[in-house]
């Protein structure tokens, strides 16, 4: 789901790529969007997704140390 990476995004980036002040329609759309119930309940945790892209990230990075050695 785009408003779900889009969130992770930000987070592992810590940039907010959809600012207020920069996107007003876009931005007021997209929590709306996201707040809707039969949306918001479908949306993954995004603390989790975070904790496993991490995870993922690490699990790359000591495949390519060992690959170099």
């Amino acid at each position: 789901m785009v408003i779900h990476m889009l969130a992770l995004m930000e987070q592992v980036v810590g940039y907010k790529f959809i600012k207020a002040d920069s996107f007003p329609r876009l931005h007021a759309w997209v929590k709306h969007f996201s707040e809707h119930p039969a949306i918001k309940d479908k949306i993954p945790d995004l603390h989790l997704s975070c904790r496993l892209l991490e995870n993922k990230k690490k699990f790359i990075g000591n495949l390519k140390s060992q690959h170099n050695h």
